[in-house]
């Protein structure tokens, strides 16, 4: 019975236990990943992401496929304050550059 009693006093909230786990390194990366790839969504909007056509993060660099090079090109010429409305977007700073291809 009193180990029953030791079960109940070191129970902690699902809340809790995920963000232990969301806060480990290995974990913490995978989910910067998602969502910065969220925030170049909702920063450039629908129709930049329909001519997204590829989009991943290596370091803190985050590289971008177009399928259009006007606009490819329209968005290297705003390519800073791109970054820095993803990084206010995020709360902090988690992409230094951006490549677009």
């Amino acid at each position: 019975m009193n180990n029953d009693n030791s079960r109940h006093n070191s129970a902690r909230s699902i809340k809790e236990v995920l963000s232990e786990i969301m806060h480990q390194p290995v974990y913490n990366k995978g989910i910067n990943n998602v969502l910065i790839i969220n925030a170049w969504k909702d920063v450039l909007g629908v129709s930049i992401m329909q001519i997204t056509s590829n989009l991943y993060i290596k370091g803190k660099v985050l590289f971008v496929s177009l399928n259009s090079s006007v606009v490819r090109n329209e968005l290297y010429l705003n390519k800073k304050r791109i970054i820095d409305s993803i990084n206010a977007y995020l709360g902090s700073n988690v992409i230094y550059d951006i490549i677009l291809r």
